[in-house]
């Protein structure tokens, strides 16, 4: 080697040979991420979701209106006022129904308002069929997470607050909310604010709502940011189902075949795609159990963190 040569490698440092590769920290964080939805993908089929969805939509057929009914009899005991439950119903048809999914949810709303005039017996009853429901969503959840609950009074506390708690919390808050609703009509003014603040609000409630599904109802224990990655991957899921199913209605012919009841199997479609999105927003928060060092090692899977009576 000449003196120039060695004179310039010390002014320059050495010559590279091949393209400067990515930062530690960045080609970790798209290590994890691809790896992530690798593993969400991979576990959807694996676990049988699409089976798992169909049963869910069935399953929520009928534990809709007892469900409904039970939510409805806790306003009631409460005192929640008809406006507040008015935009509790709005904020659900924008969240999470399409728009041809609206004939059903007033049809349940109807039912639902009479059957919440039963006397005690008549809401247990209810409300052992709404608990039906919540245990196989908890069981499908289960599998995915590949845990077996051990504490069987967890198990009624975690019913107890998807059951009570949660009617009863947004019953007492959304009356708190009150003094916004003078600038959320103001804001109503503003003609580009409106359709993306309705976009971010359901986005964020959907998210809420599903991190705590994830944390509450199953028995594994995830992570409150495997959780909030799950709620958000299902809040944007909820946003394409919604356009898919309504491009897709565009050129169908459910009307002509069905007639008026053309909104039924429209509205077991949506079901079906729902509770698809919410299983693999579950696979998503699952992939969290998956550390770093075995992102290479696929085969790998170490058991997931459970909930104990401690």
């Amino acid at each position: 080697m000449s003196t120039d040569q060695k004179e310039g490698q010390q002014c320059f440092g050495k010559k590279e040979d091949g393209p400067r590769p990515l930062p530690h920290a960045r080609r970790g964080f798209v290590l994890r991420f691809s790896f992530r939805w690798y593993r969400a993908w991979h576990g959807f089929w694996k676990d049988d979701c699409i089976d798992r969805a169909g049963l869910l939509s069935y399953t929520t057929l009928f534990g809709l209106i007892p469900l409904a009914v039970l939510v409805f009899s806790m306003w009631n005991l409460v005192g929640f006022s008809v406006m507040h439950r008015t935009q509790v119903d709005r904020l659900i048809l924008r969240s999470f129904v399409p728009q041809t999914g609206y004939t059903i949810l007033h049809e349940v709303n109807l039912l639902a308002a009479k059957g919440a005039q039963l006397g005690l017996l008549g809401v247990i009853g209810l409300s052992l069929t709404a608990v039906f429901l919540l245990h196989a969503v908890e069981r499908h959840l289960n599998a995915i997470w590949g845990v077996a609950p051990h504490c069987w009074w967890c198990r009624v506390l975690r019913y107890l607050a998807m059951l009570v708690v949660a009617p009863l919390s947004v019953a007492l808050l959304l009356p708190l909310l009150g003094p916004l609703q003078p600038l959320l009509k103001y804001l109503g003014h503003i003609p580009v604010l409106p359709p993306f603040f309705s976009h971010i609000l359901t986005f964020l409630v959907v998210t809420v709502m599903m991190l705590l599904l994830y944390k509450i109802l199953p028995a594994a224990a995830p992570r409150w940011r495997d959780a909030l990655l799950g709620g958000m991957t299902v809040a944007f899921l909820f946003e394409l189902d919604k356009f898919g199913l309504s491009a897709y209605l565009r050129f169908s012919t459910f009307e002509t075949v069905y007639g008026a009841l053309g909104a039924f199997p429209v509205f077991l479609l949506w079901l079906y795609m729902a509770w698809a999105s919410i299983l693999f927003g579950a696979e998503m928060a699952e992939a969290g159990v998956y550390s770093d060092q075995n992102a290479l090692n696929p085969a790998h899977k170490p058991a997931a963190p459970v909930k104990t009576d401690k």
